[in-house]
């Protein structure tokens, strides 16, 4: 099942990512962007990566009133910054 989902993360991680070309599995995200930023102040993360899922798995837990928790089983090698409070994630 290919899903669009949303990833909060911290700069560091963000960093990590782009420096192994890979974030690797399992991936949780989003299916809002929404959804993912009330995720990341609840937990203190500053950067939204969106990316196509292609093994997407609906969470148990973790969803919230914006958006569905998925979680995808595979790394992901491709991926878009949409939000960073650090401005370069």
């Amino acid at each position: 099942m290919q899903k669009l989902l949303y990833h909060a993360t911290t700069q560091k991680k963000a960093k990590l990512y782009r420096n192994s070309g890979a974030i690797h599995a399992p991936v949780r995200g989003f299916t809002t962007q929404q959804a993912a930023m009330a995720w990341a102040m609840k937990v203190g993360r500053t950067v939204i990566l969106k990316f196509d899922a292609g093994q997407a798995h609906k969470l148990p837990d973790h969803h919230n009133e914006f958006g569905e928790a998925w979680w995808n089983d595979g790394d992901v090698k491709e991926w878009q910054c949409v939000f960073s409070a650090h401005g370069d994630a």
